[in-house]
């Protein structure tokens, strides 16, 4: 059974599940509603999933160590094992997820990742640290998935700091790096038909800030983050968009399926620890800035 636990400020209510450190509930008293994704069995049952120790999928679930094989599904499995919670406090609370006998089978690594949430007016910031407790180089990728309530997806636009040229499709859980996908300018529309093919992976970002602006409300979700990925993904009815900053990608085609080599990962030397934050900020624009 998986405990919960809030935070808050005189602007935001945020309540986090043990079960994956989950981030369950964004609500925005400036705004008088949930801002997160709750969750549908029927469409998709998260809201804001940690990815550990991979990003996206892997081809065919598997990937090669030390000459050996090892099976491990899409986004690997923190999103779905019970975290510890060492710390909570009305503004911070820290959940802590070390290596088991289950972890074992699908990834031979002692580590510790934790993950902090903390909240100050209408911004929520999010910690992640990751220790190699090994005696070994670890190899591993973490990222974020938070996915934000959209009720009408045409009323809504996500607009960079920078100017981006080009995304990557995802195609049958799998990146395509041969056919980049061309941008012009700060703004990309969103409608029904942009997910249709799944995710939009940037690669080196140029923009610090991504904003999901909703152009009716004149409401902005900004997501901060220094990530060497960052992925954009609904579903094909498009009820909520995700806002995911990684470290780490999905495999393509042409995999060696190592997973010392493969794409993104983060090559982690015995004891020590890897950290990156990201955080959610809500604003007004245009007229109401």
């Amino acid at each position: 059974m998986s405990d919960w636990y809030q935070i808050e400020s005189k602007s935001l209510i945020v309540q986090i599940t043990t079960k994956g450190a989950e981030m369950k509930r964004l609500f925005s008293r400036d705004w008088h509603r949930e801002l997160l994704w709750l969750g549908d069995n029927k469409v998709w049952d998260r809201s804001a999933p940690i990815l550990f120790p991979i990003v996206g999928k892997l081809k065919d679930d598997e990937y090669e160590l030390h000459g050996k094989k090892y099976k491990l599904g899409q986004h690997g499995f923190a999103r779905d094992m019970e975290f510890k919670c060492v710390e909570s406090t009305t503004k911070e609370v820290e959940f802590l997820l070390v290596a088991s006998q289950e972890s074992f089978v699908h990834y031979p690594f002692c580590f510790e990742v934790r993950v902090r949430y903390s909240v100050e007016d209408s911004k929520v910031k999010v910690f992640y640290f990751v220790k190699n407790d090994d005696r070994q180089d670890m190899f591993f990728s973490i990222g974020a998935h938070p996915a934000f309530d959209t009720k009408d997806i045409n009323h809504y636009e996500i607009r960079f700091e920078k100017e981006e040229t080009e995304f990557f499709r995802v195609e049958q859980g799998l990146v395509n790096w041969k056919k980049p996908q061309l941008l012009s300018g700060t703004s990309l529309p969103l409608n029904a038909e942009i997910f249709k093919n799944d995710a939009l992976i940037f690669k080196k970002l140029k923009s610090r800030h991504v904003d999901l602006v909703d152009t009716k409300k004149h409401e902005r979700i900004r997501i901060t983050s220094n990530s060497d990925f960052f992925g954009i993904w609904g579903k094909d009815k498009v009820p909520f968009v995700c806002l995911e900053p990684w470290f780490g990608v999905s495999d393509d085609n042409e995999t060696d399926k190592k997973l010392s080599t493969k794409k993104g990962i983060i090559n982690l030397p015995a004891g020590e620890i890897f950290g990156f934050s990201y955080t959610i900020e809500m604003k007004y624009i245009g007229n109401h800035t």
